[in-house]
């Protein structure tokens, strides 16, 4: 049997609107988020998607998207897992994508040195291999299962790099949009089955800033 993980991008939030990076911050869900997520939970609920299991990275705009699933189910489990957690750029948090990249260099010194760590962060490496640790601990202690994961738009994107290209730098290629759903079947490779699928959003509307 596959194992098939769903992955699921948590919904909008206001940093997502403003194009600021929220990273670790503990950022709620805004007012169209949470319409995002109970669509999703809907979705998945009528699809009646097998879910033995939620994992959820512990920040709050992740686990209300994952607490709108589980309730949608009836009494799948949540796990929080701090590994799914989103890019910590410590004191560079709360700029603008705009700042980052034309004041900081950030994505110039992330490819230039994997091992670059802003303040009071993270570097890339560690935030890579920390994805990919938690990715092939839910694969292995759910062998066979079908289970959901939810997540951040870079986390996500950079886990999915890591699985399928073997690297973490192909990570633009797999910028999800808020409240997407995308089917990762291990069989036993790794292949992506859809990719952010967002048909239940046609009556919401949807953002695609990755973070």
């Amino acid at each position: 049997m596959p194992t098939i993980l769903y992955l699921i991008r948590h919904g909008e939030t206001d940093a997502n609107v403003a194009g600021v990076w929220q990273g670790s911050t503990d950022s709620p869900l805004n007012q169209r988020g949470l319409a995002q997520a109970r669509a999703l939970a809907r979705r998945i609920a009528r699809e009646q998607l097998p879910l033995s299991v939620i994992y959820s990275s512990p920040l709050r705009r992740a686990r209300q998207t994952a607490e709108s699933v589980a309730q949608a189910l009836g009494d799948v489990p949540i796990i929080l897992d701090p590994g799914l957690a989103e890019y910590h750029l410590g004191e560079w948090e709360g700029l603008s994508y705009q700042q980052l990249k034309e004041e900081k260099h950030l994505w110039d010194r992330m490819a230039a040195d994997p091992d670059f760590t802003p303040p009071g962060g993270e570097s890339p490496r560690h935030f890579a291999l920390r994805l990919l640790n938690s990715f092939q601990t839910i694969t292995q202690k759910h062998a066979g299962e079908t289970v959901a994961v939810v997540g951040h738009g870079g986390a996500l994107a950079t886990a999915l790099s890591m699985l399928l290209d073997k690297s973490g730098a192909a990570w633009r290629q797999y910028q999800m949009l808020n409240a997407s759903l995308s089917k990762l079947v291990f069989d036993p490779e790794p292949r992506l089955a859809f990719f952010s699928d967002v048909s239940h959003l046609q009556h919401i509307g949807n953002l695609g800033e990755w973070q």
